[in-house]
């Protein structure tokens, strides 16, 4: 049996995996669009890859990477239908899932069998998921909670391999992606996670995975510090774009090619330095219309149909780091706004949309980083809504 000092649900995923494995069974990845959601997808890809070389062979694991501005946030029906003709499969959602009540039931009826592995706030319920890993989940009793999702199916994957008879060295490749979705995630680097870290940062050292070494070198990173980390080698790995719903970083972290890495390399670096004058230039715009208005706000609310979904974390964030204050950023669709939050540590952002949820569509996250999808129709009035709860809160 798989010892029991690992998150609940880890046990039963894990033999799961094994169980499908051994069959050859087929497999669907969905991951969140981020550096979290990508390494997850890679380290469960690549730990079925090492149960049963044949996977390789037949290519029978499918991954998706949500296109965040047309499908919002986690699982969408746009997913699904993408999948319709691929049941009976196991669907894994990683870095997401853990609000996709409707969605996860569909996938059901579909004829998946749905294994969520998230990090994410649970909204009072959990969706009817086969089997679920998420720490914050009620009856809990592993006492660390803060992993990031790569975290999770790292020890998921852990697990896994302590029931085979395949060196502990094949863990080096997949802890150093969750050392990497830690520091990305901005999870707390203390207990399990400083242990990933560590562990991950020696593999670092030695990598031989060609994506990191073209990133390692074309950033002429030092991988002992933590800053270069995040400049030379997280950053551009959040600096992807989808092709055919798979992100371009996953391409970068499973090619084998050191001439294809290279190029797809200088191509994430050169988008990151793009997309960091961007960024630039919109926190300065804003940060001048603010100041201009002298608005006396309890937070600040703006939206645009320019802002690419993307780049409003990492806007928003540095907009917090000025003005001390919930900062809810949106980018404008046609009919619906797809919006980034950063709150204050002291404040849970999914607690105040959850006040406000009869106005969104779909939302979710982290207490001090979450997001949310709504009508433009309900801009104004979400406004309100979070202006009347944080009056209460602050």
């Amino acid at each position: 049996m798989i010892n029991d000092s690992y998150p609940k649900g880890t046990k039963e995923i894990a033999e799961r995996i094994l169980k499908a494995a051994e069959k050859g069974k087929k497999v669907i990845i969905f991951g969140d669009s981020d550096l979290d959601g990508i390494a997850s997808v890679v380290i469960l890809k690549e730990l079925f890859e090492l149960l049963n070389p044949l996977y390789v062979q037949k290519k029978n694991i499918s991954v998706y990477f949500p296109d965040r501005e047309k499908e919002g946030y986690g699982i969408s029906k746009t997913a699904l239908d993408f999948f319709a003709d691929q049941a009976p499969a196991l669907f894994f959602s990683v870095d997401c899932g853990i609000t996709n009540f409707e969605e996860i039931k569909i996938a059901k009826k579909m004829g998946f069998e749905v294994i969520i592995i998230d990090h994410h706030q649970i909204l009072g319920k959990l969706p009817k998921a086969d089997l679920i890993v998420d720490p914050k989940q009620k009856n809990e009793t592993y006492p660390f909670k803060d992993f990031a999702a790569a975290g999770l199916v790292y020890k998921v994957a852990e697990a896994t391999l302590s029931q085979t008879n395949l060196p502990q060295s094949v863990q080096e490749k997949l802890v150093e992606l969750a050392a990497l979705a830690t520091l990305s995630d901005q999870m707390p680097i203390k207990e399990d996670n400083r242990e990933i870290v560590d562990q991950g940062m020696d593999s670092l050292l030695t990598t031989q995975r060609e994506g990191l070494l073209a990133l390692i070198e074309l950033g002429e990173a030092d991988i002992q510090i933590d800053f270069h980390i995040f400049q030379k080698i997280i950053a551009p790995l959040n600096s992807f774009k989808l092709i055919n719903h798979v992100a371009e970083s996953y391409f970068l972290l499973t090619e084998t090619s050191p001439k294809k890495t290279k190029s797809l390399a200088q191509k994430l670096i050169k988008r990151y330095k793009q997309k960091k004058e961007m960024n630039l230039v919109t926190v300065e715009e804003l940060c001048q219309k603010i100041d201009k208005a002298k608005d006396n706000s309890i937070l600040i609310f703006e939206a645009s149909d320019y802002w690419p979904v993307p780049t409003l974390g990492s806007v928003a964030s540095k907009l917090l780091n000025f003005y001390k204050k919930p900062v809810f950023l949106f980018k404008q669709g046609e009919k619906e706004s797809v919006g980034s939050a950063r709150l204050p540590k002291e404040i849970d952002g999914v607690k105040a949309m959850t006040s406000c949820k009869k106005l969104l569509e779909a939302y979710g996250g982290h207490a001090p980083a979450c997001g949310c999808r709504l009508k433009n129709e309900n801009l104004d009035k979400f406004k309100k809504c979070l202006e009347k709860y944080f009056s209460k809160d602050l």
